[in-house]
């Protein structure tokens, strides 16, 4: 699918866009075509689609007119909520890739923020899900993020014997010794899964100076979470039926782990003093 550079300027003036300003805390996205995922700003909205800026970090593909993508932040548009889209338009910028995406997949809202399309506003009802507080949902996030890193684990060593039999593997250590790739990955994972639980830990004492998340704290969770199996090549590779159902669980408790992570850019957004309609105060 292509489309003509007119004819993409054409669509981004075709309705009224409200834009965005939230910083440079980037949010996490994710590609149909199982690509890796991606990094975005939010730039504006509009009554059926959203903006996007999404930098260009090194060896990464950029998004296509007419690719499929999630961003694994809800937006709100009479009473129903939307995460995913389609790329309707794209501009190389000095700052990144500028995107436009038509939303269509409903979805249901996983935890109280969402973007109004109405007015721009990032909504933060709390109240409206029975969570007490701001530092409440903070844990309850911590947990759930907790728990699914966990469960990549016990997928993944569900999957190891396969790996063993089959990719025989070794790779180089940062001292320079070798291991096989599974020892690597159950390494990493179970690395990932302590960082997660230190900052559950952190958001669990209520008393975080600065407040809780940092930006450290954020980039801390970032990395913990990247999928430390690259399902792409492992699909391509293993296409047997007894594997492929444990890479498929892995990809959504990948998504579900973004969907964490971006509503944690929100509360820091909130706590670092950026303007969130409806948030409750600590």
């Amino acid at each position: 699918m292509s489309i003509s550079q007119s004819e993409s300027e054409d669509w981004r003036r075709s309705e009224p866009r409200i834009p965005i300003d939230l910083g440079s805390a980037p949010f996490l996205g994710s590609r149909e075509n199982g690509q890796p995922s991606f990094a975005y700003l939010l730039r504006d909205v509009s009554s059926s689609g959203v903006g996007v800026i999404v930098p260009l970090w090194a060896g990464m593909a950029p998004l296509e007119i007419g690719e499929a993508v999630n961003f694994h932040l809800p937006f709100q548009l009479n009473k129903r909520f939307y995460n995913q889209g389609v790329i309707r338009w794209q501009k190389i910028l000095v700052e990144g890739q500028m995107c436009g995406a038509h939303l269509e997949k409903r979805v249901p809202l996983r935890y109280p923020i969402y973007v109004a399309f109405e007015t721009g506003d990032i909504r933060f009802a709390v109240e409206e899900f029975g969570i007490p507080s701001v530092e409440d949902l903070i844990e309850q996030i911590l947990e759930d993020a907790f728990y699914l890193k966990k469960g990549i684990g016990i997928y993944f060593e569900h999957l190891a014997p396969y790996f063993t039999r089959h990719g025989r593997l070794r790779v180089e250590k940062e001292s320079g010794a070798s291991e096989d790739l599974v020892t690597r990955i159950r390494r990493q994972i179970q690395e990932n899964v302590r960082t997660v639980e230190g900052l559950k830990n952190t958001a669990n004492k209520r008393a975080a100076e600065p407040p809780f998340p940092s930006v450290a704290d954020l980039e801390s969770l970032r990395a913990a979470i990247a999928l430390e199996l690259n399902l792409k090549v492992l699909s391509e590779r293993f296409n047997a039926s007894t594997v492929l159902p444990y890479l498929r669980s892995v990809r959504l408790l990948e998504h579900q782990l973004y969907t964490n992570f971006n509503t944690l850019v929100l509360v820091h957004l909130q706590t670092s003093g950026r303007r969130v309609v409806g948030s409750v105060v600590p």
